[in-house]
């Protein structure tokens, strides 16, 4: 079944992201059998030991299994149900098995395979295994070996499987861990709460399907001919992937799903607007902020046919977007799958070079295609192209890393999207951010630590509210406390640093740090690392004139004592007095962090000052020519984490405002969808 493969040379310019080493190569040959839905597989797999240890095992994901039975601890973790509906796992199962593994020399290491639970020691779950090598793998040195195997899908669920003739195939080989010198193998079982980890290489993969079936995959497809070695009437299609960490496809009937070939051209694609903008936050010129030409292949239902131009204009402006701010997609081509009715599941997932979005006809009707579902999932699916795909963080451990900082961007492009009305379909009653902040009111009933391992969560609600809303939130308060140019040029500086590279938390915060010069412990060890709660609150005002009617009995003079009432007012004329004003903050919550007050006086001169916030509560003695009107902690909502902000403001009574609606302001600011300023 092989076919000769592009030279390394050719593979590498093609891709245009520099020849450098591999860890581990792939070359996979799979025939999808589309009745049974089952997969029957072989492949040679290359793989470098990088670290300076020498190991004589390894360890490789077997994650169909975690649909064998309800046992798994995928099963046992979601309660038995599919992660996206209610459909019981018992109607979805999938399942692998290695049939021969040999060493080039015909070593057999099947003999040696054993199943490890190192995350809770669940007997019922098959989706990490071991096998043992004859001798040490020294640093620097290869191993190469053959697998066969073969494979059965469960009906479509988390990110896999198939929904009638619709097929999307992820996780479904037998693919090795990451090795991690003294820590041992990095390979943890397949949980509800987490997705992937892996080293970056090459992909050669072979897939036959049916004769005239729509396949796409991960990278580029370099050759497609019929292929009778399989049986009748079958294609052999051919993808390459070169720096890539996983290899996913998707195949259908061209009669249920059809491509749609497109591309992103910068000259068209880029708005002038966002181009002057991350010139002037960045401080890079325009030919510093160039973007290449990129290929895109929609693959969408028949039916979803008059979306397509929608869904391809989301995807060049998150193209746009994203390379604008963080460098050039560095891959040639994007490749979106919008699963099919009943293939929801296989929806809104990413994978090197290919995202899955999710519509359905609905988005075609007036009245309800105002929606921006298509827009947005599209747009957060392409930015794991840059935090999932390019920096591959290990996402049992740090998800937030990924989601986080892809929640944070997405919100962000969106938001840049609808301030330009680049997309006329679509309405957006409300700021992205206030969303965010109304998910995380409803989310953060109970303190939580966002930097922990996926399944140390106490559930999956826990698991998205910390991984994906607060981590955002977080960074977009970051991003309040360093200011927008510092954090922008910080975050490029970050992606461009450790593509391919593997960062950890520790990474990112360092970088934020180095290039804001401040240190920012405080804020990863309550905010990251910590469950700490940001809530402050104006406790109370007391203010009085200090006239010489206020005064009664004795005055110092500087040298002696004297009536007060013999003084002039402490104004300074007829008619004008001082104020003395006292303000009481308090912390309630348990977050210790910088935070910034609004003092308003008189007819509107603002003041503002910042509290430490130290103490649990501190009282500002003021002596001001006007009385105080207003106040307010943190008016224009950089701490995006505090959620009771009722109590954050306080005005004077019977102070009118002037602005129209004056009322339904206070009304929303009680509810915390929003921070509400008087400017």
């Amino acid at each position: 079944m092989k076919v000769a493969a592009l030279s390394v040379a050719a593979l590498f310019f093609a891709f245009g992201i520099g020849a450098q080493e591999h860890v581990v190569e792939y070359e996979i040959q799979v025939v999808l059998d589309p009745q049974q839905h089952s997969l029957l597989g072989e492949q040679t797999v290359r793989w470098k030991n990088s670290s300076p240890v020498a190991t004589n095992e390894l360890w490789f994901h077997l994650y169909l299994n975690a649909f064998a039975n309800d046992s798994t601890t995928f099963n046992r973790e979601t309660g038995g149900r599919a992660p996206r509906s209610t459909v019981p796992a018992s109607s979805k199962r999938g399942w692998i098995t290695v049939n021969r593994c040999e060493l080039e020399d015909g070593t057999d290491l099947l003999a040696t395979l054993s199943f490890e639970r190192q995350d809770d020691g669940n007997l019922d779950d098959f989706t990490v295994a071991r096998m043992r090598l004859p001798e040490e793998i020294p640093p620097g040195a290869w191993v190469e070996f053959d697998m066969e195997f073969e494979a059965q899908l469960p009906k479509v669920m988390a990110r896999t499987g198939f929904a009638g003739d619709f097929h999307m195939v992820g996780q479904w080989f037998p693919k090795l861990g990451v090795f991690e010198g003294q820590d041992g193998w990095n390979c943890h079982q397949f949980h509800a709460t987490t997705e992937f980890f892996a080293d970056f290489g090459s992909y050669d993969v072979e897939i036959v399907v049916p004769t005239g079936w729509t396949v796409v995959g991960t990278g580029l497809e370099i050759h497609r001919d019929s292929d009778e070695s399989a049986g009748p009437n079958r294609d052999r299609v051919v993808y390459q992937a070169d720096r890539v960490h996983d290899f996913a496809w998707c195949s259908a009937p061209s009669s249920l799903m059809t491509m749609v070939e497109s591309s992103f051209e910068p000259s068209r694609d880029v708005p002038v607007a966002w181009l002057q903008r991350a010139q002037e936050r960045l401080g890079l010129g325009a030919d510093e902020l160039e973007l290449p030409s990129t290929e895109i292949r929609l693959v969408l239902p028949v039916a979803q046919s008059r979306l397509a131009d929608r869904m391809l204009r989301a995807a060049r402006l998150a193209m746009a977007w994203y390379g604008l701010q963080f460098g050039a997609y560095p891959y040639p081509q994007l490749t979106i799958v919008s699963p099919p009715i009943g293939a929801h599941e296989a929806g809104g997932m990413e994978y090197p070079t290919l995202i899955t979005t999710g519509a359905d006809l609905t988005f075609a009707i007036p009245g309800l295609s105002a929606r921006s579902q298509i827009e947005s999932v599209t747009v957060h699916e392409f930015g794991h192209q840059y935090f999932y795909g390019l920096l591959a963080n290990n996402e049992f451990e740090e998800a937030w890393l990924d989601e986080g900082l892809t929640s944070y961007t997405q919100n962000e492009c969106m938001k840049a999207i609808a301030e330009e009305k680049l997309v006329s379909e679509t309405s957006f009653p409300i700021d992205t951010w206030a969303w965010e902040r109304l998910s995380h009111a409803f989310d953060g009933s109970f303190p939580v630590r966002v930097d922990q391992p996926g399944w140390h969560f106490r559930n999956r609600f826990e698991y998205y509210a910390a991984s994906y809303t607060k981590a955002a939130l977080a960074m977009k308060t970051l991003e309040g406390l360093l200011g927008p140019e510092t954090m922008a040029r910080a975050l490029r500086a970050y992606v461009q640093n450790f593509r391919f590279a593997h960062p950890n938390g520790d990474d990112l915060l360092e970088a934020l740090s180095e290039y804001s010069g401040r240190d920012l412990e405080w804020f990863s060890e309550q905010v990251v690392r910590g469950d700490t709660t940001p809530d402050w609150a104006i406790t109370r005002v007391r203010q009085r004139p200090l006239d010489r009617e206020s005064v009664e009995g004795m005055q110092w003079t500087g040298t002696k004592w004297q009536d007060a009432a013999t003084f002039p007012p402490k104004g300074g004329g007829p008619g004008q007095s001082r104020w003395y004003i006292e303000v009481d903050l308090a912390r309630n919550g348990d977050l210790v962090g910088p935070v910034d007050v609004l003092l308003v006086y008189g007819e509107g001169r603002e003041e503002r000052r910042q509290w430490n916030g130290r103490e649990r509560w501190t009282r500002w003695a003021i002596e001001s020519d006007e009385p105080l009107v207003r106040a307010a902690i943190d008016p224009n909502g950089i701490w995006l984490l505090e959620t009771r902000r009722h109590d954050n403001y306080w005005r004077r009574k019977g102070d009118t405002d002037r602005r129209p609606l004056w009322w339904l302001m206070d009304a929303l600011r009680l509810f915390s969808l929003t921070p509400i300023p008087w400017s």
